[in-house]
């Protein structure tokens, strides 16, 4: 990474922190944590405790909404159906989904690799921007999880006089998020065990992007103005590869590998049941473990994908 003073805690910067001590304003941070640092810092603040803030996310929860609103006008222009056709409404929220992990991602991978990793290290032992940095991670993803449920599993399922209707799907993500969301308010809450929850975050929303893309091209390709394009089909089986080799890739072999470490370190070491109540850690685990398990019916479909290669169903290897 490359690495700048920490130009906000400057004595002359008016954003910069009262409190911070020389020593923590000469502490170096990658410099693409600038712009989570200084949005954080700039947003008003709402705290539910001394620690949570929740007003970055729901800063981060109406932005996203006017982003897939955005997406949804951008696709009808472009040929698409007219909300609320069904294909409309998921590309646009493929789109914004996009976003989230394309963003959060870089971010993530800067803030794991500034400090000593330790799932069940203290927060309060990192330097302030860090803090800032961690807050402002979990606040955006909260945000995100926020406006997914509203939007995606209320408003755009909702039937007039019945309400929403949901799928069995639909219950499914509704209760990742709420779940996700809990395992990171709750780290924030005892000060420790973030970095548990970004690593998992990290290998989690690695392939998102190239999943979204996947099942934007997937739906494309069903979209009369573009049956008769040659590009989107061949993009979509070569992305599929690149999809389904990532994805067994993270499943198979980095998420169980972060999984087991964190787990030996949460509840099998002294430091781990100091820093994070142990029954928070028991509770973390199914979160941590299901997703996995949950993965691997998609782990032998993408088996399958990478076996069968580059073809488009029904059709001649491409």
């Amino acid at each position: 990474h490359q690495f700048i003073q920490p130009t906000m805690c400057k004595k002359n910067d008016q954003t910069a922190p009262t409190n911070m001590t020389t020593h923590e304003e000469k502490v170096p941070y990658p410099t693409i944590l600038l712009p989570w640092i200084r949005a954080y810092r700039s947003t008003p603040k709402l705290y539910i405790t001394r620690e949570i803030d929740i007003g970055f996310s729901i800063l981060c929860a109406f932005l996203f909404t006017i982003l897939r609103i955005s997406y949804r006008h951008l696709l009808v222009s472009l040929g698409w159906p007219s909300s609320p056709d069904p294909d409309t409404l998921f590309v646009s929220a493929c789109m914004a989904s996009f976003c989230h992990s394309s963003i959060i991602l870089p971010g993530l991978a800067a803030a794991l690799l500034s400090q000593p990793y330790r799932p069940c290290g203290k927060l309060s032992d990192s330097p302030p921007w860090y803090r800032d940095v961690t807050h402002a991670i979990m606040s955006y993803c909260t945000g995100y999880m926020i406006y997914d449920s509203i939007v995606g599993y209320v408003v755009e399922t909702w039937q007039p006089g019945v309400g929403p209707v949901l799928t069995t799907d639909h219950w499914m993500f509704l209760v990742h998020h709420v779940l996700t969301s809990l395992y990171m308010i709750s780290a924030r809450f005892v000060g420790a065990g973030h970095m548990s929850a970004m690593i998992l975050m990290f290998l989690g929303e690695f392939t998102a992007p190239i999943m979204n893309i996947h099942l934007i091209l997937e739906k494309a390709m069903e979209q009369p103005e573009f049956r008769d394009s040659s590009w989107i089909p061949l993009a979509f089986v070569y992305n599929e590869q690149i999809f389904a080799f990532f994805y067994c890739i993270f499943r198979i072999f980095f998420g169980p590998l972060a999984a087991t470490h964190l787990t030996w370190d949460l509840i099998l070491t002294e430091r781990g049941r100091g820093n994070v109540p142990v029954w928070l850690s028991l509770a973390w685990m199914p979160m941590c473990w299901g997703v996995l398990l949950g993965s691997i019916p998609w782990i032998q479909t993408c088996l399958e994908t990478l076996q069968r290669g580059p073809v488009l169903s029904g059709k001649d290897e491409l």
